[in-house]
């Protein structure tokens, strides 16, 4: 049988691709900081549970947990945390959750955070991601052109504070 066909080390798991990593400044909430270590921190144990068990279905899991645990190493290391404000800020920064309110007066609120951290569910947007820009800088009253796929809208921010620092919590109702 030609040995083009056989697998040299098939009891080794594959080794799968890095996951991409933005060539952005990696800012970082603290709190989004903190929640990355402790997935990391789960990552590694779940990967020695696994490696320790010796299972065959474990190792089709480790490719993804080696992959996701460089990646996150990698975060960590290029981490710029930025520290809120003691109090709220007149412009919209990093960290800061803004609300405002669309041409049909329909509110929004959301959270300016890391490009790790952006939850769109939890109202929480990546600081390079459009909306972010268009708000950035602004003040409350101010208005701005919201970029959108479905065509531009023009908002006005009626409010922006700096939310609780735990990971859970949410800056307002996201729409």
């Amino acid at each position: 049988m030609s040995r083009a066909f056989i697998k040299e080390d098939s009891d080794q798991p594959e080794r799968l691709p890095d996951r991409p990593q933005s060539d952005l400044p990696n800012y970082m909430t603290p709190a989004g900081r903190a929640a990355m270590a402790d997935s990391l921190a789960s990552l590694e144990r779940e990967h020695a549970e696994l490696k320790a068990s010796g299972e065959w279905a474990a190792g089709s899991r480790l490719p993804a947990l080696e992959r996701d645990i460089r990646y996150y190493r990698a975060r960590l290391q290029s981490a710029l945390p930025v520290e809120p404000p003691a109090s709220a800020p007149e412009t919209v920064i990093f960290g800061a959750a803004v609300g405002f309110v669309d041409e049909q007066e329909q509110p929004f609120h959301f959270q300016i955070v890391g490009e790790d951290e952006a939850d769109i569910a939890r109202g929480r947007i990546s600081w390079s991601s459009p909306l972010a820009r268009a708000l950035l800088g602004k003040r409350v009253g101010d208005s701005a052109i919201w970029p959108r796929p479905a065509g531009a809208l023009e908002i006005e921010i009626t409010e922006i504070w700096i939310p609780p620092s735990s990971p859970a919590r949410t800056p307002g109702p996201a729409r």
